[in-house]
């Protein structure tokens, strides 16, 4: 979101008033892009000792607040270090993502003050509730580069086509060829071609189909790997190569079973970025808004 100038309750540190004289709050964001997330780190300043005390003493916190309005992403990060750090997974966020930082307060405060209120405030106190806002930075933004390599690589192995049989199951897969083929019968088919266009559910379909299929193809793997000269037959195929890589990155040798430390199903998450949080997240906030909808 971007947050446009507003009144508050109570004085608010904030660069489009004059609440609080004299004092600055100012965050910086770095944003590097990993090979399955996005590594943010923030690194907020405040000149203003009475909100300094407050958050050493506890009673208040930094945060900032991540949107992304082409996947629907909404998630607030927060910590009394001047610097911190977190990352989003790669998935979650496309394109524009837009940053709110904050001075949120974390207690109750029946009589909030600051020695640089405007002098309108001279000698007045005002009251708190934990999570108001006590200081706001200026609004910030980055672009989410999309050459994450579990967002491209494991996906372009796969080949979903529609299974045109009377009797044919809601989904198979085929992994003798070089890319590992989903196939579905038409009525689901017909439903995936029409959602995939949909950005905001593009982690939910990863969920339902790409998963599964990265499941059965991690068991075929693993069980190769226990008989000798087993993984002969499937290491020439381009979606064995991709895989082998990744999992090396992860610390897992696909020749040696013993090496798949996990279950496949966790495996298969890891390797394709984690779609059922998001997923279910995305799904709770299309749920949200059409409630709210609803209500209007």
């Amino acid at each position: 979101m971007q947050l446009r100038p507003r009144s508050y309750p109570h004085p608010v540190l904030s660069y489009f008033s004059d609440d609080i004289v004299g004092c600055e709050f100012q965050s910086t964001v770095a944003v590097k892009g990993t090979r399955t997330s996005y590594a943010v780190d923030v690194t907020f300043k405040t000149s203003s000792l009475d909100l300094a005390k407050l958050i050493e003493a506890g009673k208040a916190q930094y945060a900032v607040h991540i949107e992304c309005a082409p996947t629907r992403y909404r998630a607030l990060f927060a910590g009394r270090a001047e610097r911190f750090h977190f990352e989003i997974p790669g998935n979650a966020i496309d394109g524009r993502v837009e940053l709110c930082s904050f001075i949120l307060a974390l207690e109750k405060m029946s009589a909030y003050t600051n020695k640089r209120f405007h002098k309108d405030y001279q000698g007045l106190s005002f009251s708190v509730r934990i999570g108001d806002t006590l200081a706001v930075a200026p609004d910030g933004f980055f672009l989410a580069d999309k050459n994450i390599d579990p967002l491209r690589r494991i996906p372009s192995i796969f080949t979903i086509v529609q299974d045109d049989d009377d009797d044919a199951p809601a989904m198979d897969i085929d992994t003798t060829g070089h890319k590992i083929r989903v196939s579905l019968s038409k009525a689901n088919f017909d439903a995936y071609t029409y959602l995939r266009h949909v950005q905001p559910l593009h982690t939910s379909l990863n969920s339902m189909i790409l998963v599964p299929a990265l499941v059965a193809v991690l068991e075929e793997i693993r069980t190769a790997a226990r008989v000798s000269d087993g993984l002969v037959s499937i290491q020439s195929r381009h979606w064995y190569s991709t895989l082998a890589r990744r999992l090396k990155e992860l610390s897992i040798d696909p020749t040696k079973a013993d090496s798949f430390t996990e279950s496949t199903p966790a495996l298969a998450h890891r390797l394709i970025g984690e779609p059922l949080n998001d997923g279910l997240k995305g799904l709770r906030s299309y749920e949200e808004t059409g409630d709210e909808g609803n209500n209007g």
